[in-house]
């Protein structure tokens, strides 16, 4: 089928600056059975697209008047207009930006519209209240979920009516192992976030500054920066590295670094730490650490628990303390490490074939105007 998936504004398909949702996006169908008719839609790039699929930039249109997103809504729209019947979508999937979705879906009410929900959509123009909940499930032919708990977020509130007018379902992350078996681990503990205060990358560091020196084999890295690129400091970047300042060469600010590396750094660490201190709707980083077999220690946050559940440490409060003793834990036992990682390693069923061919009969079942749940 032909499947137009449209990113942010922000989103960068390219393989130096993808973020989550530009990374899921291309998983989503680099595999998929829509993959030769499929295409991606964006803001046009500085560099080289994403391999394996087609990419269709799109100028916004109005975007002083209108902001990016709805900026590049408009400009789409324009845009898909003007093909022909045969080059036009079948299905159109917007990522993330629900007040996009409930514009285009009204736009261009002969396509089907599905709105592919990575986060809490209460935090979004055009879902923030019930009433927009449930003028936009009116809207749209589906909402797409990577949890549960995203789903939750959505249907709050909604009258059981506007539920079942529209088609719900869930398509949780999947990446595939590129190792036969669990990679050779390094006395290192890793942690990948943004840097920002929601994901307890300075929770980590205190925690981290607390027992690395009595433990003076191990190191902690930290990969990240405030945006998907490298550049001066902020105020909350300089605070995490004060606290790092007394281990030394025990701990290291890679900044941001590419796919490719961030992926090594993550098969070498034998822990890896998903903090988070907000909602998480679910976490690409979660899997990751299970993808490589490192024992994780992470946050009972929004839908961590759906991936995480029995494959790792799920911390309460997921403070310094808890942090700190979780770590301790880890490094002073070498068999309960060696159980986590185990625990990580054999029971992963998030593969990236069980993804695709889940988001694959969704498409079939959104296209099929049917109400089910898939």
């Amino acid at each position: 089928m032909r499947v137009h998936a449209l990113l942010p504004a922000k989103e960068k398909f390219t393989d130096s600056q993808s973020g989550a949702v530009a990374t899921l996006v291309h998983d989503f169908l680099r595999k998929s059975e829509s993959r030769d008719e499929a295409m991606v839609i964006g803001a046009p790039l500085d560099g080289p697209a994403l391999g394996g699929l087609s990419y269709q930039p799109v100028k916004s249109w109005h975007r002083l008047l209108f902001g990016r997103n709805m900026g590049l809504a408009r400009g789409y729209v324009a845009w898909v207009r003007s093909l022909p019947e045969d080059k036009k979508p079948e299905l159109i999937e917007v990522h993330g930006r629900c007040k996009v979705a409930g514009f285009i879906a009204r736009a261009c009410p002969e396509i089907p519209v599905a709105l592919m929900l990575h986060n809490d959509p209460r935090m979004m123009d055009g879902a923030r209240t019930a009433s927009e909940r449930a003028e936009l499930a009116d809207a749209v032919a589906a909402i797409v979920s990577i949890s549960s708990y995203v789903q939750g977020c959505f249907q709050e509130g909604l009258p059981q009516q506007a539920i079942a007018k529209c088609q719900f379902h869930l398509a949780r992350f999947g990446i595939d192992r590129p190792f036969d078996s669990p990679p050779e681990k390094q006395k290192r503990i890793l942690l990948v976030a943004r840097m920002v205060p929601e994901k307890g990358v300075l929770e980590a560091a205190r925690a981290a500054a607390s027992i690395l020196p009595a433990f003076p084999d191990w190191q902690l890295q930290i990969i990240g920066a405030r945006h998907f690129a490298n550049g001066q400091r902020t105020a909350y970047e300089t605070e995490v590295a004060e606290a790092l300042a007394p281990l030394g060469g025990q701990a290291q600010m890679l900044g941001h670094l590419p796919l490719a590396e961030v992926n090594r750094y993550q098969a070498e660490a034998a822990i890896i730490l998903v903090p988070s201190q907000w909602q998480e709707p679910a976490g690409r980083v979660v899997i990751e650490a299970l993808v490589c077999g490192s024992a994780l220690i992470t946050t009972n946050r929004g839908g961590i628990p759906e991936y995480a559940d029995g494959r790792a440490i799920i911390l309460d409060k997921a403070d310094e303390t808890e942090l700190a003793t979780a770590l301790r834990q880890l490094l002073a036992e070498p068999e309960r490490l060696a159980k986590w990682q185990r625990n990580a390693w054999d029971d992963y069923p998030f593969t990236h074939q069980a993804m695709t061919e889940a988001m694959d009969r969704i498409r079939r079942t959104i296209l099929s105007g049917g109400t089910g749940r898939v």
